[in-house]
C-alpha cells in the first residue's frame, strides 16, 4: 500500500499535463517570432558589414596596386567605362561566381526590388537589376551586388551623396542573395562609389534626413548611413 501511494502522488493529471503544455505553447508563441526576427536583423547587419570591408578592401587593394586612379565617369550608356573599371579594380580582389552585363541572370529571379514604403525601387528593371546599362555580379558567398552609373545629380537628389566629377556609381548589395524579403533597408542596401571609396547612400544627409527615410515611410536608401551612424543597429521599422 505504501508504494501505491507513492506512485499516486508523484503522478500528474490529464488536466495538469495539458496545462504545462498550454503554458509552454504560450511562452513559445510569444518568444519564438522575437528571436527569429532578432536572428534575421543580427544576420542581416554581419553580412552588411562584411559586404562593405569587402568592397572597401577591394579598392584598397587596386589602388596600392596601381599607385591609386584617375576619375572614371560612370553614365548611363557608357557601358565600356564600367566593364574596364569592374574587370581591371574590382573583380580581381573579389570572389565572383557569376557577372551579368546588362542581362537578367544576376539579380532576383521574380518580382522586383521593394522600398521600405513598398514601391518599386527607382530605376528598377526586374529580373535584369536596378538601373541601366549594369552589371550585376554575384559572390562566392551568394552576396549580389548592382553596379549602375548615374549623375552626379541624381546620386544626390535619390540617394544622398555629394560627389565630385559629373557622374559616378550607385551600388546595391542585396546581403541576402535571391532569397525574399529583397527590400531595400532590410536585406538591400545602397552604396555609392565616389571615385575613391564606397559610401553609405545618405552620407551628405542630415541625421533626421536619414533617420525619416530609413522608416515604414520613406524609400530605406539611407538605411546603411542610419546603421553606421547607431553603432551597426537597425532601426526597428526596418522589418522583415
Amino acid at each position: 500500500m505504501f508504494k501505491s501511494y507513492i506512485k499516486k502522488f508523484l503522478g500528474f493529471t490529464l488536466a495538469e499535463v495539458l496545462i504545462t503544455l498550454g503554458i509552454i505553447g504560450v511562452v513559445a508563441a510569444l518568444t519564438i517570432p522575437n528571436l527569429i526576427y532578432n536572428y534575421k536583423k543580427t544576420s542581416a547587419t554581419s553580412k552588411l558589414k562584411k559586404t562593405y570591408a569587402t568592397l572597401q578592401n577591394a579598392i584598397q587593394m587596386s589602388m596600392a596596386a596601381n599607385l591609386g586612379y584617375s576619375y572614371v565617369n560612370f553614365s548611363d550608356g557608357d557601358t565600356n567605362s564600367m566593364i574596364n573599371w569592374y574587370n581591371y579594380y574590382l573583380k580581381p580582389n573579389l570572389k565572383v561566381q557569376k557577372d551579368c552585363i546588362d542581362t537578367p541572370g544576376c539579380w532576383h529571379t521574380e518580382g522586383v526590388t521593394k522600398q521600405l514604403n513598398g514601391q518599386t525601387a527607382v530605376w528598377d528593371e526586374g529580373t535584369k537589376g536596378i538601373g541601366g546599362n549594369i552589371i550585376v555580379f554575384v559572390t562566392i558567398d551568394g552576396v549580389m551586388v548592382n553596379l549602375d552609373g548615374a549623375a552626379a545629380d541624381d546620386i544626390y537628389d535619390t540617394f544622398g551623396v555629394e560627389i565630385d566629377g559629373t557622374s559616378g556609381l550607385v551600388v546595391h548589395v542585396d546581403v541576402n542573395g535571391d532569397p525574399p524579403p529583397n527590400v531595400i533597408g532590410q536585406d538591400v542596401f545602397v552604396f555609392v562609389f565616389d571615385g575613391k571609396v564606397f559610401v553609405p547612400a545618405g552620407t551628405d544627409k542630415t541625421y533626421e534626413e536619414i533617420e525619416a527615410d530609413c522608416s515604414k515611410g520613406g524609400s530605406g536608401y539611407f538605411c546603411f548611413s542610419y546603421i553606421l551612424r547607431n553603432n551597426w543597429k537597425l532601426n526597428d521599422d526596418m522589418l522583415f
